[in-house]
């Protein structure tokens, strides 16, 4: 039997997020046979709106980092960490758009493999990335018993919870993506202050994107790239990093003007070092967004909900997204967070010394 919130999603990323139109080429990805279900109904659903789908179900190792598999990372040469498939690039470059339904049945399914060797495999597969964003896109999970473990939830609250926060109205969160958005582009300078952080980022000329559902499921967030150069100060992050099931804890970053200088962890050093020195552009950042969904409260360990929780912020090294005005490239881009409400420690942001959020609440 169908689950009818997997027919209501299937509705809302086909015809809402990526705004499929007849006759396009739809490439459809999944790392997990748990994922059926809604993957399923997404492909029926591309079938009957005229599409072309093209499904990657569970192994594909050339499709890009999100198809690592734990077989290809551990056994493959550096000749085949190296090898980028001609097939899977030209592939991508005819998709007119992109869904990807993640939902490993194990999330540390990498957790033994180095760093080195992840790092090589995602600097290598970057074009098919950098094609990929060209187009119509969107990512999202399906709740698996895996992931409502690494959430502390049974497998049926946390569905509850997946679709609570996937089921909404989308357009109502533009609405109110759109004061907080004019708020940012007309400062300059965005500081972040708590007990552990005293960051400040440059925004002129950078434009604010609104994130309501178009790109992620859920979404719930507005982002800017900052100035590659400006970037001061430092940041202690709240919640873990996942590299590939390489969790990374205790995150610290320094930065002089928009390089980081120093970084540590608490716990897996070497795979930060590792995520740092993947090229030049790991060293700045790429993001600087901030939470708007009210409706996911908790930390999960998956980034895709934790990086949308109102009351944090994500501050990315990495590759920056050009809608935005980046120009930072890189092989990486990590959504780590900030976690800035009263329970977690608190803390505020400032635009040109004002405070307009605290403790995660908007003074707007």
């Amino acid at each position: 039997m169908v689950d009818p919130r997997d027919s209501r999603l299937a509705d809302i990323l086909v015809d809402y997020s990526i705004k499929m139109e007849k006759g396009e080429n739809v490439c459809l990805l999944t790392d997990s046979t748990q994922t059926l279900p809604l993957f399923l109904e997404v492909y029926k659903k591309v079938i009957m709106g005229g599409g072309y789908p093209y499904p990657h179900i569970f192994l594909d190792p050339h499709i890009g980092f999100e198809g690592m598999d734990h077989a290809f990372m551990k056994y493959a040469s550096d000749e085949q960490l190296r090898h980028l498939s001609p097939l899977r690039l030209k592939e991508m470059e005819t998709m007119d758009a992109y869904i990807r339904i993640g939902g490993p049945a194990n999330s540390q399914e990498l957790s033994g493999i180095e760093p080195k060797r992840i790092s090589m495999r995602r600097k290598t597969t970057k074009p098919i990335l950098d094609e990929r964003l060209r187009k119509k896109w969107v990512v999202t999970r399906y709740p698996t018993p895996s992931m409502a473990q690494a959430a502390g939830m049974s497998t049926a609250d946390f569905t509850d919870f997946f679709y609570n926060a996937c089921l909404i109205d989308w357009r109502e969160q533009e609405r109110k993506q759109e004061d907080i958005k004019k708020r940012f582009e007309s400062g300059k300078v965005v500081r972040v202050l708590a007990d552990d952080t005293d960051l400040s980022v440059s925004i002129e000329g950078r434009k604010c994107i609104k994130c309501y559902g178009k790109s992620n499921m859920p979404d719930g967030e507005i982002y800017f790239a900052p100035n590659e150069t400006y970037t001061t100060g430092y940041i202690k992050y709240t919640y873990p990093y996942n590299m590939q099931g390489q969790t990374i804890s205790g995150i610290f970053l320094s930065f002089e003007k928009g390089k980081i200088v120093d970084f540590k962890a608490e716990t897996n050093q070497k795979a930060l070092e590792a995520l740092i020195k993947t090229d030049e552009g790991a060293r700045r950042l790429g993001e600087f967004g901030i939470g708007t969904n009210e409706g996911i409260t908790q930390f999960t360990s998956e980034t895709l909900f934790d990086e949308k929780i109102e009351g944090t912020i994500h501050v990315t090294p990495g590759n920056a997204y050009e809608d935005s005005g980046g120009l930072n490239k890189s092989a990486i881009h990590a959504d780590i967070v900030k976690d800035l409400r009263k329970e977690k420690g608190g803390g505020e942001i400032q635009i040109d010394g004002e405070t307009i959020q605290k403790n995660g609440k908007w003074l707007l």
